[in-house]
């Protein structure tokens, strides 16, 4: 259901109102604001940045381009060197998790934080209101002394914490606190949460990075349970947890009634559906990132905090935050006009334009896009890999939701299979199975001639029962249905029928231990390459 701009402006921050009309003149406007301050770095110089005036001159002077061509102008600027790609100062460097290749760094000044604000918060810290907020995602740093610029994070962390520097982060609200949100020491975040959580009865707000950390919180929920509660009765947490003396000190400081930890175990014992809101009788919503690609794992987290509305907070990236959601329970964010120049390349296949440069004036709704971006933190024309389709406008500000990552598709012989297509096929498999689908992965396998496609498909409950060859031909028949050159080259005899196993949760725990794990963050692999 299209949704109005009224309905907009009420669920997004109220500020997005100002932006919703001449989007193409405010966007030009950020543009030259960006070249101004940056015309006399070495990029700027080399580009001319001070004679352009126009969005025009822009394009013919710098080209589109991808991190390769900043690799080393970014070391430079880590071993101390000054005005390469940005004069602004720099907050700090944000890391990757390398989803598509080895994981990449980029700069991000004071400047673009300014920028973004508490965006992020701003609506989590308004529905909460004077409630207790959990976050489960860990968020590093010693807060003892502000950020130098060497420090190396990831993009919430570096966002959080400035808004605490700038004492815009009200810890107060935040269940734990500031000792166990900004801890330094890396531990058994899992543990120290689900402490944390169980001892506050009267949390408002769950919230994370990524939505798929909630799966990972209330499998360990589920597993050790009992073990935390039993601390927790103790009132010590045992030296051998291997936290920091600091950490075990501040949760059994922690005030927790008989009465309380009597009743999280007997709801536990009854079962985990919908053990949210059983728990916390007055929770009003999760928030998380996630996206159509991804609503596997989200209809597993959904079993746990059953009919609460989902905030999909932000969309981002280390290069830049671009989009905030639309509503609650939706995938569609709108553009974020105050964070970046924007500009779009067409990807969508078989189209005589594809790979042309496109303003936001000439989007057409349905059809999908890269962002290229020029941001305040020293990247210009950057084609940064996300494949977004245009779902509708607000105003005259894009509104899209994500599809998947450019060059992260399975494509064995042509067919380019993304994530967005392998991600209904299995929710469709588990809809028409009746068999819930804990997690997922596939990879390409060329062991056999002709090539496979090899896949891991865990369940929520024991797959013992299943035949795999009948399961893995009714996938495979959905894939030929939602893929027409999957088809075709399944036809052809180009690709092979899918090697399948069905697991239960715990043996697909063996995969996640190879998975790396971002500062008490992860979010789904779906499509997994082998070295």
């Amino acid at each position: 259901m299209k949704l109005t701009d009224i309905e907009i402006e009420s669920s997004i921050y109220p500020e997005m109102g100002q932006y919703k009309d001449g989007f193409g003149r405010r966007n030009e406007e950020v543009l030259l604001d960006i070249l101004q301050r940056n015309r006399d770095t070495e990029f700027g110089r080399s580009h001319g940045f001070g004679a352009i005036t126009d969005e025009k001159q822009y394009r013919e002077k710098v080209s589109v381009s991808g991190y390769s061509a900043y690799r080393d102008m970014i070391r430079r600027m880590r071993e101390g060197e000054k005005n390469i790609l940005t004069a602004d100062p720099v907050y700090c460097y944000l890391k990757t998790s390398g989803s598509t290749e080895a994981g990449k760094v980029f700069p991000i000044t004071v400047e673009a934080l300014k920028r973004y604000g508490d965006t992020m918060d701003r609506y989590m810290a308004h529905r909460a209101g004077n409630g207790k907020r959990f976050f489960l995602s860990l968020l590093f740093g010693d807060t003892d002394h502000r950020c130098r610029p060497e420090e190396t994070m990831i993009f919430t962390s570096a966002c959080y914490r400035y808004m605490y520097e700038q004492g815009r982060l009200d810890m107060t609200r935040m269940a734990g606190g500031k000792e166990l949100l900004f801890y330094k020491e890396s531990c058994d975040y899992l543990y120290v949460k689900l402490w944390l959580a169980f001892a506050e009865p009267d949390i408002v707000s769950m919230e994370t990075v990524y939505m798929y950390d909630f799966l990972l919180f209330f499998q360990y929920m589920e597993d050790h349970y009992a073990e935390v509660l039993a601390d927790m009765e103790a009132g010590n947490v045992p030296e051998d947890r291997g936290l920091p003396e600091s950490i075990r000190q501040a949760l059994s400081g922690l005030t927790v009634s008989k009465d309380r930890i009597e009743t999280i175990r007997r709801e536990c014992e009854k079962g985990f559906q919908n053990i949210v809101p059983r728990l916390w009788e007055k929770m009003q919503l999760v928030s998380g990132i996630g996206s159509k690609a991804f609503q596997v794992e989200e209809i597993s987290v959904l079993k746990y905090t059953g009919a609460l509305p989902v905030w999909h907070y932000i969309y981002a990236a280390s290069e830049c935050l671009m989009g905030v959601p639309v509503a609650e329970n939706s995938y569609d964010y709108v553009l974020f006009p105050e964070g970046a120049y924007f500009e779009f390349r067409e990807t969508e296949k078989g189209r005589e334009e594809e790979n042309r440069i496109l303003s936001a004036a000439e989007l057409v709704v349905g059809r999908s896009y890269e962002p290229i971006l020029t941001t305040y933190s020293g990247l210009y024309r950057y084609g940064m890999g996300d494949v977004l389709k245009l779902t509708g406008f607000y105003g005259d500000l894009p509104i899209f939701c994500f599809r998947h990552r450019r060059n992260l598709v399975l494509n064995i012989a042509g067919e380019k299979l993304d994530m967005e297509i392998l991600d209904r096929a299995v929710r469709y498999w588990s809809r028409d199975r009746k068999r819930p689908v804990w997690q997922y992965f596939f990879s390409e396998d060329y062991h056999s001639v002709p090539a496979c496609y090899r896949g891991v498909i865990a369940l929520d409950h024991d797959a013992g029962d299943l035949e795999r060859g009948e399961e893995t031909a009714y996938l495979d028949k959905l894939l030929r249905r939602l893929c027409t050159d999957y088809d075709e080259l399944r036809d052809l005899g180009s690709i092979a029928m899918p090697d399948l196993a069905f697991v239960d949760k715990a043996e697909f725990m063996g995969y996640l231990s190879i998975r790396k794990s971002t500062e008490g963050q992860t979010k789904p692999q779906h499509i997994f390459r082998e070295k």
